[in-house]
């Protein structure tokens, strides 16, 4: 959806509308974890609940964005 040029920030409010919908929206938020990084590459990994690190981010504020943006990936490829 575009209002006058612009697209919408994705927010939990903007793509839920139905109970089913946040009841998938919380599992996915549930299986992204944000934990330390040791290995010297970033300070912060965000971890899926299966062991995988997607990224590794040097602030907790681009570790939520990263986390939030994968969680909107993952609830696009289910509607899909």
């Amino acid at each position: 959806m575009r209002v006058h040029g612009i697209y919408p920030i994705m927010t939990k409010e903007f793509v839920m509308s139905t109970l089913q919908n946040d009841l998938i929206f919380d599992r996915l938020m549930d299986d992204y974890d944000i934990r330390p990084c040791f290995n010297g590459v970033g300070t912060w990994e965000v971890h899926h609940i299966d062991g995988t690190v997607h990224e590794t981010y040097d602030t907790i504020d681009e570790a939520e964005k990263g986390r939030e943006d994968l969680i909107l990936q993952a609830f696009e490829d289910l509607c899909q």
